[in-house]
């Protein structure tokens, strides 16, 4: 009887130690299956975040890409209408030189150029080339008029007519007498030098306009 008694204690504690067993592999397995899933969770997430991530830079990309284009576009518009102001420009002015070459206010102009010259080189002998149409404008008495202008500089200096002409829309050169030094009046070239001035204060106008 007790052996009965004892084989049913046996028998249940059996099955207790068994249930609890089976409990706790559940409850392990429970807890694997919850880490397994919150690790899942974590990578889904992370491939997501990825995703938008990778996204986002690409369409950040494709802004910049288009934005770059749009600020290139720009630019060469900007370039060309400033650069058509200047050819507009050039055009005028070299219609107005035209009229104004044949006028006693451009002998008055020649003399103001030999001046800036002389006074930019400050040479004692220099040589003057002009154009062809001109020469008959650079006398004696031209010579003298320069000469005058420059009496109270301290400066006395000679002049040679060049046996060579320039081709030009008008103005001179001046050269020293050994050719080392030269300067270019001639209205191309000091249109030229103003025009890099003009075309930065354009860009700036046009920049700040649009």
């Amino acid at each position: 009887m007790s052996s009965k008694h004892n084989d049913s204690e046996i028998t249940i504690k059996i099955e207790e130690n068994t249930e609890k067993i089976i409990k706790e592999i559940l409850a392990d397995q429970k807890k694997t299956i919850a880490s397994v899933n919150k690790e899942t969770e974590g990578k889904i997430k992370a491939i997501q975040e990825k995703i938008v991530e990778e996204a986002k830079i690409s369409a950040d990309s494709e802004f910049s890409k288009k934005k770059a284009k749009k600020e290139l576009d720009l630019k060469l518009q900007i370039t060309k209408y400033r650069d058509d102001l200047v050819h507009g420009l050039i055009e005028k002015a070299k219609k107005k030189i035209i009229a104004f070459t044949g006028t006693k206010e451009y002998e008055k102009s020649l003399e103001k150029l030999v001046l800036e010259a002389i006074l930019t080189l400050k040479h004692p002998e220099i040589t003057v080339l002009c154009r062809k149409e001109d020469k008959d404008i650079f006398s004696k008495q031209f010579f003298d008029n320069v000469s005058k202008q420059i009496s109270n500089k301290e400066l006395n200096v000679k002049f040679n007519l060049s046996k060579d002409f320039i081709k030009s829309m008008g103005g001179v050169k001046i050269e020293s007498t050994d050719g080392k030094i030269s300067i270019n009046n001639t209205y191309e070239k000091r249109i030229e030098r103003s025009l890099d001035g003009l075309k930065r204060e354009l860009s700036l106008l046009l920049t700040q306009e649009s």
